[in-house]
């Protein structure tokens, strides 16, 4: 489980829930996802720096003194200020199935400015949406099973281009998924962050929400449907 206003994620044994375990990733983890080998893939939303446990604490002032909306509000403006490949952008967290990092984790990029969930595919590959302004890319990183990368790339790596996916209408993303037939699909969340926080000029008040699903088509590795436990090929 991912902890929003925390620097941790939290593991409950099924015999036991009591027994919960803590494990330290980056600022404001979101998504979190498990590959054929048991390792967790997380989501930092503001990264692993000093600049995003700042943020980080600034969001928690705002959560115990001014409310819910308030931090969330926070939480976006700040997201939407983030550049990938900067101290101010998001970072993506991969731990081993007992809970230590794997080498070379977290890992950073130009195409992760504000990473929100996480999908990995049938090649064992991940895929990263992001929740930043002005565009949200999608993300693809060499998985565990190096094999399935291009020649010379190590876990962790950026397969996709230096800024990420981008285009086809992609607004600010939360939720990724691939199925069945390799088509990764991202959800447009937010539009314009102006017409969202307080009150907005009335030309621009009906942009909030998202314009609807992107998909894009034969990107990913097929996985099996329905998706229970690990991701695993068609």
């Amino acid at each position: 489980m991912a902890n929003a206003f925390a620097a941790h994620v939290t593991r409950f044994p099924a015999a036991d829930p009591s027994k919960a375990e803590k494990f330290d990733v980056g600022a404001s983890p979101s998504g979190l996802n498990i590959d054929s080998r048991g390792n967790v893939w997380v989501t930092s939303r503001l990264g692993d720096g000093v600049l995003g446990k700042l943020h980080l604490a600034a969001l928690d002032v705002h959560g115990k003194f001014e409310g819910l909306v308030s931090a969330m509000d926070y939480l976006t403006m700040t997201m939407s200020k983030q550049q990938g490949g900067t101290t101010a952008a998001g970072s993506v967290t991969l731990l081993r199935p007992d809970g230590t990092q794997y080498p070379g984790s977290p890992f950073t990029g130009s195409g992760l400015p504000g990473p929100w969930a996480v999908a990995v595919d049938g090649n064992d590959n991940v895929w990263i949406s992001n929740f930043a302004m002005p565009n949200s890319p999608i993300m693809q990183l060499c998985g565990v099973r190096t094999e399935t990368c291009p020649p010379g790339m190590k876990t962790g790596d950026q397969i996709s281009p230096p800024g990420g996916y981008v285009g086809g209408g992609l607004q600010m993303l939360t939720d990724i998924a691939v199925d069945p037939a390799g088509n990764v699909w991202a959800m447009n969340n937010w539009q314009d962050i102006g017409s969202c926080i307080g009150k907005p000029p009335e030309a621009i008040s009906t942009r909030c929400g998202g314009q609807g699903v992107v998909v894009f088509y034969g990107m990913a590795k097929p996985v099996r449907a329905p998706q229970i436990g690990p991701a695993k090929p068609l």
